[in-house]
């Protein structure tokens, strides 16, 4: 059944057009309605629409601009416009169909006119989509049948090699003679042997026909694949007098990247190998693009295509531009692109070359009324005569990899101490995940103290990690790392557990102290987390009033409205919520009246600097007047010296945590400074004051 034609009715009054709008639907056509040129471009972005009745004359964006705006983008060909105007001046008709209008109609409309020149232009389109698929299939149909012929006398060791045939391969008439070796000889070494056997085999009839696919060498000296088809004539005997066939051009197939048009991996890895084997330098160029993530979500599936495409498009023009002799373009990649430049080129001018892609990549592009934007990090990797080209790729990611860590400019040369760090970072990986599987983690615990007596208010959980032979391991070597694998998640659930079984049973001995455990990015994402708590404190007996989970700004913030919702089970629960690491770049201001969260973290970074730097002591008097007003308890951590204390003290900050009162401790020494059976040391200084007391307060 045909689909229905849809209309777009653009007019500002009214009632002409909910009368025409009626009349149309009556005639049986699907109808939208506009207002104005604002909400019939908003109509055509969102929806399909199949032809245009368009006002001349409207207030704000008139019907010439709203026209003038679609052929930007959509020619009268594919999308008729029929202009409708109670002028009737030549000049007003004149000035629309130069605008790109298909027809004019004019007020007061003879409907039966305008349905007929509708019919029309609905027609004329229909035939000129027709006309282009008829196009498209004599194009494609000339391309298929474009190939090279060859016989080959077997008798007379001659081949006849058509004109195709020897073009094909870059070639005149008279340069290539009825040598089979002409053909034979240009194979690519690695598929000579597989291709004459191929043909030994269709020749004493174990196959039918003679099927095979193989790169051939090019008079420009690149190799391009070709698909050859052939069947033998045989004599009353059966034996073979003379094979025929044809060879057709399937680079595209093999070595192009279809969306982008761009050469593929296939063909970057083939070119390496050829120049290893010739022993010719290289440099690549391997870029990342970062965004197409935010495109794909955000935008109709499919749109990451003309995305990729148009900045493809953009990276052709810039090396155009920078006139590189030599240069390869590919896409190795869904969302990698590479530059090949043969020879080594000076680091000097290829940083100079990927700065400029660089920034040219990070320009916005537009694309069907969005305005979209890509990053790009770029590593480069170099090979000398006798280094082997292969190494270009994994060189030249390594380097990307690390212009992604590093950020802005986001350009780096591969050196050898990279792929040292990347062999220690998969060593790293295989011992956590052994690691994870032993439980080779302890805990330690710092002490939260009220500042007004040194009193213990609770405690902070901190992994540290036995890795065999190092000894004890700090979390800042090896967290990072866990988050970027995902190794975080059940390392958390580790902790979280152990926290709870070791917190519940000090309860016994000193029933109101709680634990607080950080929640990475990662956790916090993760959909069971929920579970992974609930599960925590039921193994353990803790109470989930006993638990504190300190979740840090920058997690939160990454997807408020979902993060909202987590919290608010999780309090639900009874669990306590720390904000963490709060105050350091990340506006959770307008959320933080609506999130569940009892308590603040003042991050290291502005106690650190205190007393003496005035803007760390204006960022933390706003805090803590912030957290007075939200009736919210505020602890600031990284608390090293006297003064800091004080000064916090006397701004009316009522907890910390930091060396000054303890280092983070094991379980047994926990216990010790609970009954208050030891006195910690600051590294700093030789007494502490106030001391921790023996004091345990809820």
């Amino acid at each position: 059944m045909p689909q229905q034609k849809r209309l777009l009715v653009v007019d500002d009054d009214e009632p002409n057009r909910d009368l025409l709008g009626r009349r149309l639907l009556r005639s049986g056509y699907d109808v939208r309605l506009a207002g104005s040129g604002e909400q019939a471009l908003a109509i055509l972005a969102g929806e399909r629409i199949d032809l245009l009745l368009l006002d001349g004359t409207m207030p704000g964006m008139s019907g010439l601009d709203v026209l003038r705006e679609i052929r930007r983008t959509r020619p009268a060909s594919e999308f008729p416009v029929l202009m409708v105007s109670a002028n009737h001046q030549s000049d007003g008709v004149v000035a629309a169909l130069r605008a790109g209008a298909n027809d004019y109609l004019t007020k007061p409309l003879d409907f039966a006119v305008a349905l007929a020149r509708i019919e029309a232009g609905l027609l004329v389109a229909a035939n000129d989509r027709e006309l282009r698929r008829q196009m498209e299939l004599y194009r494609l149909a000339s391309v298929a049948s474009d190939q090279g012929l060859w016989d080959w006398d077997l008798a007379a060791g001659r081949v006849e090699y058509s004109l195709r045939w020897k073009a094909m391969l870059g070639y005149s008439a008279g340069e290539i003679g009825g040598d089979p070796e002409e053909w034979f000889g240009r194979i690519h070494p690695d598929d000579r042997r597989r291709a004459r056997n191929e043909v030994c085999r269709h020749l004493d009839g174990s196959t039918d026909h003679l099927v095979s696919e193989y790169r051939m060498r090019h008079r420009d000296g690149s190799w391009r694949w070709f698909a050859n088809r052939g069947s033998a004539a045989r004599d009353e005997d059966g034996r073979p007098v003379r094979l025929v066939g044809c060879h057709t051009d399937i680079t595209a197939r093999m070595t192009v990247d279809p969306l982008t048009s761009l050469l593929n991996r296939a063909w970057l890895e083939a070119e390496l190998r050829d120049l290893e084997s010739r022993n010719q330098p290289a440099t690549l160029l391997l870029f990342d693009l970062e965004g197409i993530e935010r495109v794909e979500e955000s935008l109709p599936a499919g749109s990451a295509g003309p995305f990729l495409a148009a900045l493809a498009g953009r990276l052709r023009e810039i090396l155009t531009e920078a006139g590189t002799a030599g240069t390869s373009i590919a896409r190795p990649a869904d969302r990698e692109f590479a530059v090949l430049l043969h020879g080594v080129s000076p680091a000097e001018e290829a940083g100079k070359l990927a700065t400029r892609i660089q920034t040219a990549l990070n320009e916005p592009v537009a694309l069907d009324g969005h305005t979209l934007f890509a990053g790009a990090r770029i590593g480069i990797a170099t090979t000398s005569r006798g280094e082997l080209a292969g190494a270009l790729i994994p060189n030249a990611h390594a380097a990307m990899r690390h212009a992604r860590e590093q950020g802005d400019p986001g350009v780096e040369f591969f050196h050898k101490r990279m792929r040292e760090r990347e062999t220690e970072e998969l060593r790293l990986d295989a011992d956590l995940r052994r690691s994870l599987e032993e439980r080779a983690f302890v805990l330690h615990y710092q002490p939260k103290v009220r500042l007004e007596d040194g009193s213990i208010r609770g405690f902070e959980a901190l992994v540290r990690w036995r890795r065999s032979p190092a000894g004890l391991v700090q979390p800042e070597h090896f967290i990072p790392r866990a988050e970027r694998t995902g190794l975080i998640v059940p390392l958390g659930k580790l902790v979280l557990e152990r926290a709870c079984r070791d917190t519940a049973e000090l309860r016994r001995q000193f029933p109101q102290v709680t634990v607080s455990v950080n929640v990475s990015g990662r956790q916090f994402a993760e959909p069971r987390l929920l579970e992974h708590v609930g599960g925590a404190l039921e193994a353990s007996g803790l109470p989930p009033a006993g638990l504190r989970l300190e979740i840090t700004e920058t997690a939160v913030m990454k997807e408020p409205e979902t993060a909202l919702a987590m919290l608010e089970r999780l309090h639900q629960m009874g669990v306590g919520l720390k904000l963490d690491d709060f105050g350091t770049g990340y506006s959770s201001l307008t959320y933080l009246h609506r999130f569940p969260i009892d308590t603040l973290k003042i991050d290291r970074s502005f106690v650190m600097r205190l007393p003496g730097a005035a803007e760390s002591v204006a960022i933390v008097r706003a805090i803590l007047t912030l957290a007075r007003s939200l009736q919210i308890d505020v602890v600031a951590e990284g608390v090293e010296t006297r003064r800091q204390a004080e000064m916090l003290h006397s701004m009316g900050c009522e907890y910390a945590q930091g060396y000054w009162y303890s280092r983070p401790v094991d379980l047994a020494t926990l216990r010790e400074l609970l009954a208050g059976r030891c006195l910690p040391r600051s590294e700093r200084e030789t007494a502490v004051v106030p001391a921790v007391s023996d004091r345990i307060v809820a």
